[in-house]
């Protein structure tokens, strides 16, 4: 079976993602051709752009299933949002507005800031499992809260699950976000790996050096939990292995 990839914005003209279906052609395209079979797209569940808006997020996703269906592309399109933790969402996390991924809706992609620090994480990551919600948590090697020692170990043995955003091993986001992730593929700490892509300008490139450079780094068989098996799992709504 092929890869799946839980995070990514290839919903044309939604958020800070593809701007037009001629791109959402190219994105999609790209990942069938590197061995990508089903995808998540994530939308920015924010209100500033038109994705925060769950039923216009849907209905782009159709929309993009009849393309795919029009032009012979072989990729399946799932439901899901890239979610910010913070009180706002868990209060839509205790119904029907959870916005999670795929039909089981019991793991949650969700974001931390950039460069502020999160000290109750813990905490947050707790109450997340309480309500029967696992967060899958996108680029953690681009947070600063990951960066403290042993977050990243402790927010894990909570029962949450880490992304790594392919693009850090190819360097696309700096050395120090290269560092971190090949720190923690080496360690075991990822869950789930995904492309995070925007837009199809040259993301061939850097995701053929990510691919090349996870398999080095962890082994064929890491490749195919990191892109296959867990994340059919977490579509699924099951346990990771």
């Amino acid at each position: 079976m092929g890869y799946v990839d839980l995070h990514n914005h290839l919903l044309w003209d939604l958020d800070d993602g593809c701007e037009t279906p001629a791109q959402t052609l190219a994105v999609a395209r790209l990942l069938v051709e590197l061995g990508w079979s089903d995808v998540a797209p994530s939308p920015h569940a924010v209100a500033r752009f038109p994705s925060g808006d769950p039923a216009s997020a849907e209905a782009r996703r159709t929309e993009a299933v009849a393309l795919f269906a029009r032009e012979g592309i072989p990729l399946a399109l799932h439901a899901n949002a890239e979610n910010r933790l913070d009180e706002a969402f868990l209060a839509r996390a205790r119904g029907a507005g959870r916005r999670g991924i795929g039909p089981a809706q019991r793991w949650v992609l969700v974001e931390l800031p950039f460069d502020a620090p999160v000290p109750a994480l813990a905490d947050l990551v707790f109450r997340m499992k309480d309500m029967g919600v696992s967060p899958l948590f996108a680029h953690p090697e681009r947070c600063a809260e990951f960066d403290r020692p042993g977050r990243a170990e402790e927010v894990v043995r909570l029962g949450a699950a880490l992304q790594l955003n392919l693009g850090a091993l190819a360097g696309v986001y700096g050395r120090g976000a290269k560092k971190i992730a090949e720190r923690f593929v080496s360690e075991g700490l990822y869950a789930v790996g995904a492309s995070d892509l925007h837009r199809p300008d040259g993301a061939h490139e850097w995701l053929d050096l990510a691919l090349d450079a996870l398999e080095k780094r962890a082994g064929a068989e890491a490749l195919e939990r990191l892109l296959s098996t867990n994340p059919r799992r977490i579509l699924a709504g099951e346990d990771l292995s």
